[in-house]
Protein backbone atom coordinates (compact mmCIF):
# COMPACT_ATOMS: atom_id res chain seq x y z
CA UNK A 1 0.00 0.00 0.00
CA UNK A 2 1.32 3.67 -0.75
CA UNK A 3 0.75 6.51 1.53
CA UNK A 4 1.01 9.67 -0.76
CA UNK A 5 0.86 12.39 1.82
CA UNK A 6 2.76 12.07 4.77
CA UNK A 7 5.22 14.70 6.94
CA UNK A 8 7.65 12.65 8.06
CA UNK A 9 10.90 14.58 6.63
CA UNK A 10 12.43 16.42 9.87
CA UNK A 11 13.07 19.76 10.74
CA UNK A 12 10.95 21.40 7.27
CA UNK A 13 7.59 21.51 8.22
CA UNK A 14 5.25 21.18 11.43
CA UNK A 15 5.83 17.58 10.56
CA UNK A 16 8.20 15.61 12.23
CA UNK A 17 10.83 17.69 14.28
CA UNK A 18 13.48 15.27 14.54
CA UNK A 19 14.32 12.48 12.25
CA UNK A 20 13.79 9.88 15.15
CA UNK A 21 10.14 11.21 15.24
CA UNK A 22 10.21 10.31 10.94
CA UNK A 23 11.21 6.72 11.81
CA UNK A 24 8.14 5.90 14.53
CA UNK A 25 5.74 7.18 11.74
CA UNK A 26 6.98 5.02 9.37
CA UNK A 27 7.07 2.24 11.91
CA UNK A 28 3.63 2.92 12.42
CA UNK A 29 2.86 2.76 8.80
CA UNK A 30 4.72 -0.51 8.27
CA UNK A 31 2.60 -2.14 10.73
CA UNK A 32 -0.45 -0.68 9.31
CA UNK A 33 0.70 -2.43 5.43
CA UNK A 34 2.52 0.57 4.14
CA UNK A 35 5.34 -0.39 1.77
CA UNK A 36 5.83 3.28 0.37
CA UNK A 37 5.48 6.63 1.39
CA UNK A 38 6.11 9.56 -0.36
CA UNK A 39 7.36 12.47 2.22
CA UNK A 40 5.41 15.66 1.11
CA UNK A 41 6.45 18.19 3.10
CA UNK A 42 4.79 21.80 2.87
CA UNK A 43 6.19 24.04 -0.27
CA UNK A 44 4.81 27.41 0.85
CA UNK A 45 5.63 29.49 -2.78
CA UNK A 46 4.87 32.84 -0.63
CA UNK A 47 7.93 32.21 1.83
CA UNK A 48 10.06 29.64 -0.02
CA UNK A 49 12.63 30.08 -3.27
CA UNK A 50 12.08 26.92 -5.08
CA UNK A 51 15.80 25.88 -4.88
CA UNK A 52 15.76 26.66 -1.49
CA UNK A 53 13.01 24.28 -0.50
CA UNK A 54 14.78 20.69 -2.83
CA UNK A 55 17.76 22.20 -0.96
CA UNK A 56 16.04 21.56 2.67
CA UNK A 57 13.97 18.53 1.54
CA UNK A 58 17.50 16.76 0.23
CA UNK A 59 18.92 17.41 3.52
CA UNK A 60 16.24 16.51 5.57
CA UNK A 61 15.45 13.66 3.72
CA UNK A 62 19.70 12.43 4.02
CA UNK A 63 18.95 12.78 8.14
CA UNK A 64 16.10 10.70 8.21
CA UNK A 65 17.75 7.98 5.98
CA UNK A 66 20.94 8.07 8.46
CA UNK A 67 18.55 6.56 11.01
CA UNK A 68 17.05 3.62 9.34
CA UNK A 69 17.85 0.11 8.97
CA UNK A 70 19.72 -0.31 5.59
CA UNK A 71 16.90 -3.22 4.84
CA UNK A 72 14.03 -0.57 6.33
CA UNK A 73 10.49 -2.14 5.08
CA UNK A 74 9.00 1.33 3.46
CA UNK A 75 10.47 2.49 0.85
CA UNK A 76 10.41 6.42 0.88
CA UNK A 77 9.79 8.75 -1.83
CA UNK A 78 10.54 12.45 -2.04
CA UNK A 79 7.52 14.79 -3.19
CA UNK A 80 5.35 17.90 -2.13
CA UNK A 81 2.17 19.31 -0.41
CA UNK A 82 1.75 22.86 -2.58
CA UNK A 83 -0.31 25.21 -1.80
CA UNK A 84 -2.29 26.77 -4.14
CA UNK A 85 -1.45 30.30 -5.98
CA UNK A 86 -2.82 31.82 -8.55
CA UNK A 87 -1.57 31.35 -11.90
CA UNK A 88 -0.37 27.99 -11.05
CA UNK A 89 -1.19 25.78 -14.16
CA UNK A 90 1.43 28.23 -15.77
CA UNK A 91 4.27 27.85 -13.83
CA UNK A 92 7.02 25.49 -15.49
CA UNK A 93 9.11 25.08 -12.87
CA UNK A 94 6.42 23.79 -10.44
CA UNK A 95 6.99 19.96 -11.92
CA UNK A 96 10.06 19.86 -9.55
CA UNK A 97 7.68 19.51 -6.75
CA UNK A 98 5.19 16.22 -8.04
CA UNK A 99 5.41 12.45 -6.73
CA UNK A 100 8.63 11.40 -7.25
CA UNK A 101 9.37 11.43 -10.90
CA UNK A 102 5.99 11.16 -11.92
CA UNK A 103 3.44 13.63 -13.61
CA UNK A 104 1.40 13.92 -10.40
CA UNK A 105 1.49 17.24 -7.78
CA UNK A 106 -0.40 16.83 -4.46
CA UNK A 107 -2.40 20.51 -4.20
CA UNK A 108 -3.21 22.05 -1.75
CA UNK A 109 -6.51 24.63 -1.21
CA UNK A 110 -6.23 25.33 2.57
CA UNK A 111 -6.53 29.26 3.16
CA UNK A 112 -8.15 30.02 0.21
CA UNK A 113 -11.78 32.44 1.20
CA UNK A 114 -13.39 30.17 -1.93
CA UNK A 115 -13.28 27.57 -4.62
CA UNK A 116 -13.99 30.03 -7.84
CA UNK A 117 -13.97 29.94 -11.08
CA UNK A 118 -10.11 30.79 -11.38
CA UNK A 119 -9.17 28.49 -8.87
CA UNK A 120 -10.88 25.77 -11.07
CA UNK A 121 -9.18 26.98 -14.12
CA UNK A 122 -6.00 26.98 -12.54
CA UNK A 123 -6.04 23.61 -11.59
CA UNK A 124 -7.43 22.49 -15.32
CA UNK A 125 -4.42 24.25 -16.22
CA UNK A 126 -1.97 22.38 -14.32
CA UNK A 127 -3.42 19.33 -16.66
CA UNK A 128 -3.80 21.29 -19.85
CA UNK A 129 -0.73 23.23 -19.94
CA UNK A 130 1.58 21.42 -17.99
CA UNK A 131 0.60 17.91 -18.30
CA UNK A 132 0.43 16.96 -14.56
CA UNK A 133 -1.99 15.36 -12.96
CA UNK A 134 -3.48 17.60 -10.23
CA UNK A 135 -4.04 15.33 -6.71
CA UNK A 136 -6.20 17.56 -4.50
CA UNK A 137 -4.88 17.24 -0.68
CA UNK A 138 -7.49 16.19 2.17
CA UNK A 139 -10.96 17.05 -0.54
CA UNK A 140 -13.16 16.80 3.06
CA UNK A 141 -11.47 19.62 4.27
CA UNK A 142 -12.47 21.77 2.13
CA UNK A 143 -16.59 20.79 2.26
CA UNK A 144 -17.75 24.21 4.37
CA UNK A 145 -15.82 26.56 1.62
CA UNK A 146 -17.58 28.33 -1.16
CA UNK A 147 -17.36 26.47 -4.66
CA UNK A 148 -16.86 23.22 -3.01
CA UNK A 149 -19.50 21.52 -4.78
CA UNK A 150 -17.62 22.96 -7.98
CA UNK A 151 -14.22 21.48 -6.61
CA UNK A 152 -16.05 17.96 -6.36
CA UNK A 153 -17.94 18.47 -9.93
CA UNK A 154 -14.17 18.77 -11.25
CA UNK A 155 -13.19 15.69 -9.86
CA UNK A 156 -15.82 13.90 -10.85
CA UNK A 157 -15.64 14.86 -14.61
CA UNK A 158 -12.00 13.84 -13.86
CA UNK A 159 -10.21 17.26 -13.96
CA UNK A 160 -8.08 16.33 -10.95
CA UNK A 161 -8.08 13.11 -8.26
CA UNK A 162 -9.26 13.09 -5.00
CA UNK A 163 -7.18 12.17 -2.18
CA UNK A 164 -8.98 12.10 2.33
CA UNK A 165 -6.91 11.95 5.15
CA UNK A 166 -7.36 8.86 7.40
CA UNK A 167 -8.23 11.57 10.17
CA UNK A 168 -11.54 12.21 8.53
CA UNK A 169 -13.16 9.55 10.84
CA UNK A 170 -12.41 12.15 14.02
CA UNK A 171 -14.80 14.62 13.06
CA UNK A 172 -18.67 14.57 12.11
CA UNK A 173 -18.54 17.21 8.97
CA UNK A 174 -15.50 15.36 7.35
CA UNK A 175 -16.62 11.70 8.18
CA UNK A 176 -20.19 13.21 6.24
CA UNK A 177 -18.90 14.65 3.56
CA UNK A 178 -16.11 11.53 3.10
CA UNK A 179 -19.39 9.54 2.44
CA UNK A 180 -20.84 11.67 -0.15
CA UNK A 181 -17.46 11.46 -2.04
CA UNK A 182 -17.78 7.79 -1.67
CA UNK A 183 -20.44 7.26 -2.53
CA UNK A 184 -20.28 9.22 -5.72
CA UNK A 185 -16.78 7.39 -6.71
CA UNK A 186 -14.66 9.82 -6.19
CA UNK A 187 -12.32 9.18 -3.72
CA UNK A 188 -8.77 8.24 -5.26
CA UNK A 189 -6.39 7.98 -2.63
CA UNK A 190 -6.36 7.94 1.21
CA UNK A 191 -3.91 9.03 2.85
CA UNK A 192 -2.65 9.17 5.98
CA UNK A 193 -1.57 12.69 5.95
CA UNK A 194 0.76 12.02 9.92
CA UNK A 195 2.42 14.81 11.65
CA UNK A 196 3.44 13.16 14.86
CA UNK A 197 3.81 9.92 16.39
CA UNK A 198 0.80 10.72 18.97
CA UNK A 199 -0.68 13.79 18.10
CA UNK A 200 -1.14 13.26 14.20
CA UNK A 201 -0.29 9.58 13.75
CA UNK A 202 -1.38 7.11 11.08
CA UNK A 203 -4.34 6.07 11.09
CA UNK A 204 -5.17 3.85 8.07
CA UNK A 205 -6.27 0.84 9.80
CA UNK A 206 -8.93 2.84 11.21
CA UNK A 207 -10.25 4.54 8.33
CA UNK A 208 -10.25 2.18 6.11
CA UNK A 209 -12.34 -0.06 8.51
CA UNK A 210 -14.64 3.18 8.31
CA UNK A 211 -14.80 3.29 4.79
CA UNK A 212 -15.14 -0.01 4.72
CA UNK A 213 -18.54 -0.11 6.22
CA UNK A 214 -19.57 2.82 3.66
CA UNK A 215 -18.79 0.92 0.06
CA UNK A 216 -16.44 -2.15 0.51
CA UNK A 217 -16.39 -2.24 -3.55
CA UNK A 218 -14.85 1.18 -3.32
CA UNK A 219 -12.43 0.31 -1.05
CA UNK A 220 -11.09 -1.94 -3.36
CA UNK A 221 -10.80 0.29 -5.92
CA UNK A 222 -8.74 2.72 -3.78
CA UNK A 223 -6.53 0.05 -2.48
CA UNK A 224 -5.72 -1.34 -6.24
CA UNK A 225 -5.09 2.15 -7.40
CA UNK A 226 -2.86 2.85 -4.56
CA UNK A 227 -1.23 -0.15 -5.49
CA UNK A 228 -1.05 0.70 -9.59
CA UNK A 229 0.14 4.23 -8.07
CA UNK A 230 3.21 2.62 -5.96
CA UNK A 231 4.21 0.56 -8.82
CA UNK A 232 4.43 3.68 -11.22
CA UNK A 233 6.50 5.58 -8.37
CA UNK A 234 9.10 3.08 -7.76
CA UNK A 235 9.73 2.33 -11.54
CA UNK A 236 10.80 6.06 -12.42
Amino acid sequence: MLDLHTHILPGIDDGAKTAEYGKELLKQMNLQGVTTAVATPHFFPVSAALDDFLALRNTAFKELRGVLETDFPVKIILGAEVLYFGGIGKVEDIKALTLGKSRYLLLELLGLKKIDRKVLNDIVDLRENLGLVPVIAHVERYCKYKGYKDLLHLIESGGALCQINATFISSKAESRAVKEMINRGIVHFVASDCHHPLRRPVKLNEAFAALNEISPAEVQKILERSENLERELCAL
